[in-house]
């Protein structure tokens, strides 16, 4: 019977539930190839599965009874080949694994001596990585990260202990299937494309082509949009000479080239390059722009896996590099995943002392499984329900609800994107071709050209958000984040059945579908010394809903 390890992980408890046919593996130094063959020839010899790569490990699987698992696993922790050998946790029944990377996020509490931090150190064989703001990076090099921190959350003097954990990220579109629509409703829908009127409502759009009107302007070069996802062409001609501060954290470089998949066309890195067109694709650059075609773009190339350590360091770099928005169109693959205290820590930094101290706006896709964001046991999505994030459902091209959209209490707006009955949206595809594994010349990107028409998911809805939000604060850059999310959701398009709206808020659209000319007037309004005025505030995790008759 597999161990459950209970946790709290940013405030929230969680039961980690320790595989017992799961191991993640990794290579001794300049074993790596020996390694690959021990684990070819224990697939021949035995029913293992080998479940991919996550960081530095491999998760391999022993299909089998759980005695004879644990004595392969025994096995294979003692290979002259492996360096590591780690318990694989899950936190739900879709068996996601997570695997503790050796770190530890520690806090003491307040009135813990420097004899009693001492003894805890020694006690349980720590070693000091590095210290900030009262929190410590430690690391383990005999015991379990998950079940250390269980015993560390026990001790008196520990006021906050966390594993870091590597989980596999989830990027939030879906894969393509039909033909090009080359034509961008969501900016502006008139009901109709070239006299086709199906999928299409007029005016179910998120008024960007009015806000551009407002203006007068596509926006300003000053505003920043960092768009973290996993790769970029920025040859594109509608990306190309519009970025700073680009930054690999999979090559530690400024190159942030998406790399293909050599065994399957759809598993590139070509989600990047479609979010980044969403966002800010320029005018007059190619064929398609995006909501703040001005706008500058600060590239972020993230890694395959979700690790504290590693998320934390990408919003501190889009702190650090003056991010006025930072657009996050992922999650966590794993159904529960609560977020760590050193990432919720990271993105409350962005959001409160980036922007000289105004705060920078994130903004996170909510998620395509249809299911609420925060319902635990069942999902919980820590990123989403961060009390400093704009999390954004989405809609359609008829003004309702895409089917598979997140919902919950924590939506604080919705914006548009494909879904059932509707169209897909129209944005920049990475250019070129490769060589395939199998010596197959491919295109680079969703399909053959430089434009997908078929972008979908949360995924465009975030970036469309995060574009509009850079549109806003280019009209009013004295706009703290706190005062732009204000802006953003008491303008908000009410769609759908009023009826599914309490206080101002609805579960499925957040405050309704985000208004860009809207919002643009307000911050006007503001700039020219408009009182302010209060949106209601989505209502946070634990907080009641009270209708109004």
């Amino acid at each position: 019977m597999a161990d459950v390890i209970p946790l709290r992980i940013g405030g929230h408890e969680v039961a980690f539930r320790e595989s017992a046919t799961q191991v993640a593996v990794a290579p001794a130094p300049g074993r790596a190839r020996s390694l690959e063959s021990t684990l070819r020839s224990l697939g021949t010899r035995k029913a293992t599965e080998r479940r991919g790569r996550l960081g530095r490990f491999e998760i391999v699987d022993m299909r089998m009874p759980e005695v004879e698992a644990a004595a392969e696993i025994s096995a294979l922790g003692r290979s002259r080949d492996v360096r590591e050998s780690v318990s694989v946790y899950h936190t739900s029944d879709d068996e996601v694994p997570f695997v503790p990377e050796g770190t530890l996020f520690l806090r003491f509490e307040p009135d813990a001596d420097a004899d009693a931090i001492t003894d805890v150190i020694l006690r349980y064989d720590l070693e000091l990585v590095s210290a900030s703001g009262g929190f410590h990076t430690v690391r383990t090099f005999s015991r379990d990260g998950v079940r250390l921190a269980a015993d560390l959350q026990a001790e008196p003097a520990v006021a906050l202990a966390e594993p870091d954990l590597i989980t596999p990220r989830n990027l939030l579109s879906f894969l393509p299937n039909d033909a090009m629509l080359a034509r961008q409703w969501h900016l502006e829908n008139r009901g109709e494309i070239d006299g086709n009127t199906a999928g299409l409502k007029a005016g179910a759009d998120a008024r960007v082509v009015a806000a551009w009107r407002r203006l007068g302007s596509l926006g300003s070069s000053e505003t920043v949009i960092a768009v973290i996802d996993d790769g970029f062409d920025l040859m594109h001609p509608d990306l190309a000479g519009k970025s700073v501060d680009p930054r690999d954290f999979i090559r530690g470089t400024a190159d942030v080239t998406p790399e293909p998949d050599l065994f399957d066309q759809r598993g590139g890195d070509w989600h990047g390059t479609a979010c980044a067109g969403v966002a800010m694709g320029k005018s007059g650059g190619g064929e398609i722009v995006g909501a703040a075609p001005n706008a500058t773009l600060m590239p972020l190339r993230m890694t395959e896996h979700l690790s504290p350590l590693n998320v934390a360091e990408w919003f501190d770099y889009a702190t650090d590099h003056g991010a006025w928005v930072v657009s996050c169109s992922w999650n966590a693959e794993a159904a529960v995943y609560p977020l760590p205290a050193r990432v919720a820590r990271a993105i409350h930094r962005c959001a409160t002392e980036g922007r000289g101290g105004k705060g920078a706006v994130v903004v996170f896709a909510a998620g395509n499984s249809g299911k609420d964001v925060n319902d635990p046991p069942r999902t919980q999505n820590g990123f989403a329900t961060h009390p400093d994030v704009i999390a954004v459902a989405a809609c359609t091209s008829l003004d309702r609800r895409a089917s598979y959209s997140q919902t919950g209490r924590e939506i604080a707006i919705c914006a548009p994107s494909a879904g059932r009955g509707g169209l897909g949206i129209t944005t920049s595809d990475v250019t070129g071709t490769y060589i395939d594994g199998s010596g197959v010349e491919r295109p680079r990107g969703y399909k053959p050209g430089d434009y997908y028409a078929e972008f979908e998911g949360t995924s465009s809805a975030c970036p469309l958000v995060a574009g509009i939000c850079g549109l806003v604060l280019g009209a009013n850059p004295n706009l703290t984040a706190a005062e732009l999310r204000e802006v953003i959701c008491s303008t908000a398009r009410r769609i759908g059945d009023a009826a599914e709206y309490v206080n101002g808020h609805s579960t499925k659209y957040g405050h309704g579908c985000i208004d860009a000319d809207a919002a643009v007037a307000r911050a006007l309004e503001l700039a020219a010394g408009g009182a302010p005025r209060v949106a209601a505030a989505a209502p946070r995790a634990g907080e009641a809903t009270r209708g109004t008759g």
